[in-house]
């Protein structure tokens, strides 16, 4: 080691086995448990993506259905192809002091 000093023992069960390393069995578990655990976000966010476009598509729905009569009077109204071009100018009042055109 960099201070002089041997690096500590590694602990053993009494057969020569290191413990706390893993073998092969432990890297198939981890591989699967990682495989599992993958395909279970997957399937959660599919689950919940579903769910919230239904309940999108629900909440657009009842918007539409409730604003259905608003829309029959604007298409009742029309504008026969009028336009009102408007332009507002407020007063000067005697406390303003910003110079104008």
């Amino acid at each position: 080691m960099e201070n002089g000093r041997p690096p500590p023992r590694r602990v053993t069960d009494g057969t020569g086995i290191k413990v706390g390393e893993p073998g092969w069995f432990g890297r198939i578990l981890a591989i699967v448990l990682g495989v599992v655990v993958l395909a279970g976000a997957a399937m959660l966010s599919v689950v919940l993506l579903v769910v919230l476009f239904g309940l999108g598509t629900v909440a657009i729905g009842y918007v539409w259905w409730k604003t259905r009569g608003l829309r029959r009077q604007a298409r009742a109204f029309g504008d026969e192809a009028r336009t009102v071009d408007v332009e507002a100018v407020q007063p000067r009042s005697p406390d303003d002091n910003s110079p104008r055109n």
